[in-house]
């Protein structure tokens, strides 16, 4: 887990959180905007770079619906920021 990856995840006030959410199993991107208190499109943004680093994934189903899902790497970096508070 590089350095670089494990300050960006930890600079952002959502970006942990959001992937403790989806530790826990998929969800939409609305459920967690409701879950954090945040908008939608703050949420859409986290979203899109956490995917962007490989740390969730999306999936459609044959609608416009979308659920995010943490990512073995997402998982990894997780367990590195706990290891980190402790």
């Amino acid at each position: 887990m590089g350095l670089e990856l494990l300050n960006w995840i930890k600079d952002g006030k959502y970006r942990i959180r959001t992937l403790e959410l989806l530790s826990f199993g998929s969800l939409l991107s609305s459920e967690l905007a409701n879950k954090l208190n945040v908008n939608r499109a703050s949420m859409s943004r986290i979203l899109g770079a956490l995917k962007e680093r490989d740390l969730v994934y999306s999936v459609s189903e044959r609608s416009r619906t979308v659920t995010y899902t943490i990512t073995r790497k997402g998982v990894e970096l997780l367990k590195t920021v706990k290891s980190y508070k402790q």
